[in-house]
């Protein structure tokens, strides 16, 4: 009779932890499943997009970068406060600057000044603040210490999927 209870307690203890790691396995599956759908979905998503940069020039006696962007992917461009764009420039004095630039419209923050269908002379009409497929966004970047004359610098702007666009300018 011991035996059998003893037995029975056992086999009530393998039966659990069983069950246990067969629940812990089941749950990490899921997890691994679902981070690879949203790999997948940020892989797709990458794929369709697709930004150029058309120009770049300086503006106001070098203290504004202005950079024309092409939206020639499938995917919709908003959420710019998540962008990044970094400049690499020469100032007056000769000195180099590598900087990256915050969302915003004071000195040292960049802003998209305007979207157009066709820079800068067909305004955008639908979807206004997002730069959909075929569409130019205009940008100024306010820079202090500003650009300096007769030199040759690079912008880089890149979305929150990772997708960059580069140009040179000079002033």
């Amino acid at each position: 009779m011991e035996t059998i209870i003893t037995g029975l307690i056992i086999t009530s203890l393998l039966l659990l932890v069983a069950l246990t790691l067969a629940e812990v396995f089941l749950s990490s599956q899921d997890a691994i499943l679902e981070s690879w759908r949203e790999m997948e979905e940020r892989l797709e998503e990458r794929a369709r997009t697709d930004l150029s940069a058309v120009g770049a020039q300086t503006i106001s006696i070098g203290e504004v970068v202005e950079v024309t962007l092409r939206n020639d992917g499938d995917t919709k461009l908003a959420d710019f406060e998540q962008w990044d764009v970094i400049l690499q420039y020469y100032d007056s004095g000769g000195s180099y600057h590598t900087e990256w630039y915050p969302f915003g419209s004071g000195t040292n923050e960049w802003y998209v000044c305007d979207i157009f269908l066709e820079a800068p002379t067909v305004d955008e009409v639908f979807d206004t603040g997002i730069l959909n497929p075929g569409e130019e966004a205009v940008i100024w970047v306010l820079v202090s210490p500003s650009v300096g004359t007769g030199t040759t610098n690079l912008a880089t702007i890149a979305t929150p999927n990772g997708i960059t666009a580069s140009t040179v300018f000079t002033h």
